[in-house]
């Protein structure tokens, strides 16, 4: 009866019905009316249960259960099978990457912020430079369509620093954008991107580096000018080069807000 099929299986009447309804399933009548179900289908729904557990949908299971498992299409129907996981695997594995990365993120610039350190530049591999910040950011666009794990790569914004007579007579300006992905982001996420031909950045001088926040991209002079300030009371020159990414960017009634991780490589000491 349906109640000792549901019983044995663990699966619900409602399901058992729905199996019914579809055609898998095909119960009996007794004399007296009431529907039964035999042996067979009981290694029938062995077969369905255990082709659910291969995340086989039941449109895929019906076909299945029309042809022998030693048939071409068969194999055919667990090899797509086998990739679509596959793929759902290197997408959770992505993730996950992605999660763990931007929760260091989160953790490095808390830690940071408005604090000035010694630290080198992490070990990179450069995709493109380009003439304008624009330009970056459209092409970071374009890399993270077409390709799975390159939305992980970094715009950084290069300037120059000239300083004045004054705080107010100094400039900050803009040169190009380089589009760069961490070496522990190639590594973990295995993007699908061939970077042969690639510079990579494996250890670099040691730079003057800070978390700030502001109402844009660009830093501000401020910040640039105190951390000059810092590195020379550490007996350090600072270069003029100056190099900007803004990790995160939102919107408040303030109007606009970025996080600017920014690095000043050292010279001489």
């Amino acid at each position: 009866m349906i109640g000792d099929i549901a019983s044995i299986t663990g699966l619900s009447r409602d399901t058992l019905r729905f199996y019914e309804k579809k055609g898998i399933l095909t119960a009996r009548k007794k004399s007296n009316g009431y529907r039964y179900f035999t042996e067979d289908d009981l290694y029938l729904l062995v077969r369905i249960l255990f082709s659910k557990k291969l995340n086989l949908g039941l449109d895929a299971i019906e076909d299945l259960m029309v042809s022998a498992p030693l048939d071409g299409e068969h194999k055919n129907a667990l090899s797509r099978q086998m990739e679509a996981e596959i793929k759902a695997i290197r997408f959770h594995q992505q993730t996950l990457s992605r999660l763990i990365s931007i929760k260091k993120i989160y953790e490095e610039l808390e830690e940071r912020r408005d604090c000035f350190s010694l630290r080198s530049f992490p070990p990179c591999r450069i995709l493109y430079r380009m003439d304008s910040a624009v330009d970056g950011l459209k092409q970071w666009f374009s890399l993270s369509q077409k390709y799975s794990g390159l939305d992980m790569v970094y715009v950084y914004d290069c300037y120059q620093y000239q300083s004045g007579f004054s705080l107010q007579d100094a400039q900050l300006t803009y040169e190009c954008s380089q589009l760069l992905i961490y070496e522990d982001v190639v590594q973990c996420m295995e993007p699908e991107y061939d970077f042969f031909g690639c510079e990579i950045l494996e250890e670099s001088a040691p730079c003057i580096c800070t978390v700030a926040d502001g109402p844009e991209a660009k830093p501000s002079l401020s910040v640039i000018g105190a951390m000059r300030q810092w590195a020379a009371k550490q007996g350090l020159v600072a270069s003029p080069e100056v190099f900007v990414t803004s990790n995160f960017a939102g919107v408040s009634d303030k109007g606009y807000s970025y996080y600017q991780e920014i690095y000043i490589p050292v010279i001489s000491s």
